[in-house]
This record gives C-alpha cells, structure tokens and sequence, in this order.
C-alpha cells in the first residue's frame, strides 16, 4: 500500500504582526528669520527678533507625538584668525508659536515643552530645541487633506563676559547652523540649514570682573540652640557665632537666607515650625535684617563693595520668650537647613 505523507502535520503556524505606524507628509521649512547679530559690549548680546522661525507643515489627518526638533553646529569649531568662537556662549529662548491646525488650538511654548534657554556645547553635537514634545501636533478635518501647520520662532543670545575680549576688533563668526526635525521614533523626517553670523565689535579692554564669596565658619554651619532650663522657655534662648559669617564683594550686594527644609524635624518624626527661630547678623558694615527662619528667601544683609576683602559678621540665632509651641512638644533634637546666598544688588 501507497503511503501518503501529509506535510501540513509537519508545518508549524506561525504568527506575524506588524505595528506600523503612518504619518502624512510632513515638512521641515524655513519661514524666516534674522541672519545678523553684532555684539557692541562686553554685556553680551540678545537678538532682536527671531534669528529663525521654523515651520512643521503637511497636508492631511494626522496625530505627530513625540517629535523633537534639534540644532548643531556643522562648521564647529568657528574660528576667525585663530580665534574661536566658545559655542556654549550662544543659546536660543523660544519666543512663541503660532499656525493652523483643525480644529486647533496651535499648542503653546508651555505646552510643547519648549525649554526657555537651550545653549549649545563646545562641540559638534545636537542641542534640542524641542527635546520631547508634550503634546502632539494634531489635525482631523472632514475633508481628509487640509493643510497645517506649527510654526516656532526663537532669538538668540550671546553670553555676557570678558571671554569677549579676545574675539573683538569686528571679527565675523560664520555659524552653519542645521536643524532636524525627529518623529517618535527617532526617525529625521526633514533638515534644513542656516548660516548666521556674530560679529564683534571694536570693545576695548575688558572690566574687571565682578567676585563674590560667602563662607559659614565650621562652628557656625552647625549651630545648636539647647532649652535646658525652664528659663530658656520663659526668657527665650539665644546663641550667637562669633565671626560665623564672612563675605567679600566687588560690587554692592545682598546676602539672603531661606529654609530647604519645610520644619524642623526629628529622627523620631516629630516638627517644630521655622519660624520659632529668629535670625541676626552682627557687624560693623552694611544695613542689617531680622529675620523668622523660613522656606522664603529672605534678605538678611545689604552692603556696599568691599572692595574683594573678606567682612566677617556674627551669626545669632534666638527664640521669643514664652512661645508656647516650644513648650508643647516632646523632648527631642530638631533639625533644619539653611542656605545663605550673596548676590549683587
């Protein structure tokens, strides 16, 4: 007898899916924009009005998520006569956006995630405008082709400093700038370049640069008020850091102090609010402020150049007397953590 071999028994079934994701055209185009920025001090510079406004254009439904819009230097580094320009001076703030999609509204800088300051690395890297958009750009209409569009403009701003100095004398810094637009899936779907040019004016010798220093003596940076009597309550309780501060400046300037803690807490869970600790500085300069201890920056000293010398202060803290939230609660160390800031003023 014949035998007959079935191969069907023998063939195993196999399965294929395929997640395929389809976009309608989309475009990367230049709409526009500034290609000239001079720098006239050593302040820096700020363009403006928008060195580029970008545009994502299409026609038809779509639902684009996840797209992110990239910058790079192609000519990095830019050197003029054996000068480079430092790429991580120059940085680009979203200005606003605006287009057609259906049924709208265009979203937002806010709501796109556009950061307010993206600076370029020394380097040939992207930088992303748009690292992730929050929200993606959507457009549905009856008619199945409609057009849209997002358009995105941005300035640009060249760094304040007295690096500047050794660029000057009106050299022109040539930037090849390329932008990429990503979906999803991190797939370019358009490029586009631009060439903008810095230019240095003639700006003489530098300033001198202005120097700022604070330092919490080692003693000081671990304050401890103790409540060993019944006086220290009724009386109030206070200890002072002799020398606990010291400050040096170029320039005026301010030093404030806020809470990163919310309380002053213990290991065992329990809270005593900031404000049951009140705080002082001594000296012989400068225009002085009590302060309540809190999460709020608070300015605690006004002062004028000290000419970059060091200006020591005392650091007191105290308690009002008879204040009752530190008669009911348990017995226990209390802890929370300052930070002491100067800044010009």
């Amino acid at each position: 007898m014949k035998q007959i071999c079935n191969l069907s028994t023998y063939l195993p079934f196999i399965f294929l899916f395929l997640n395929l994701t389809a976009y309608s055209q989309v475009n990367l185009e230049w709409q526009g924009g500034a290609d000239y920025l001079s720098v006239g001090s050593y302040s820096g510079a700020v363009s403006q009005s928008d060195i580029a406004q970008l545009k994502i254009s299409g026609n038809g439904n779509i639902t684009f998520e996840n797209w992110k819009l990239s910058a790079r230097i192609m000519n990095y580094p830019v050197v003029n006569e054996g000068n480079e320009f430092p790429a991580d001076k120059i940085s680009f703030s979203p200005t606003g956006t605006f287009g057609s999609l259906k049924p709208g509204p265009v979203p937002g800088v806010g709501q796109i995630g556009i950061p307010l300051s993206i600076s370029f690395q020394n380097g040939p890297n992207e930088v992303f405008l748009v690292p992730g958009s929050n929200t993606p750009i959507v457009n549905t209409s009856p008619t199945q082709n409609d057009y849209f569009e997002l358009n995105m403009g941005f300035n640009l701003t060249v760094a304040p400093g007295n690096y500047l100095n050794a660029l000057q004398a009106w050299r022109e810094y040539q930037f090849q700038i390329e932008y990429t637009l990503y979906d999803g899936n991190n797939m370019p779907v358009g490029r586009l370049q631009h060439m903008f040019k810095i230019q240095v004016a003639n700006l003489g010798p530098p300033p001198e640069e202005s120097r700022y220093t604070i330092q919490v003596s080692t003693e000081a940076s671990n304050g401890l008020l103790e409540f060993k009597t019944m006086a220290d309550y009724i009386n109030g309780k206070n200890v002072t850091y002799t020398g606990g501060l010291s400050v040096s400046a170029t320039t005026a300037y301010q030093v404030t102090v806020r809470s990163v803690t919310p309380h002053f807490s213990s290991a065992a869970g329990n809270t005593l609010p900031l404000d049951v600790v009140r705080l002082q500085l001594n000296g012989d300069s400068g225009t002085r402020y009590t302060r309540p201890l809190s999460t709020v920056t608070q300015t605690i000293l006004e002062g004028a150049s000290t000419g970059g010398s060091a200006v020591n202060f005392d650091i007191v803290y105290s308690t009002e007397a008879n204040d009752s939230r530190l008669f009911n609660v348990p017995s226990d160390q209390y802890e929370a953590s300052l930070m002491y800031e100067i800044s010009p003023r």
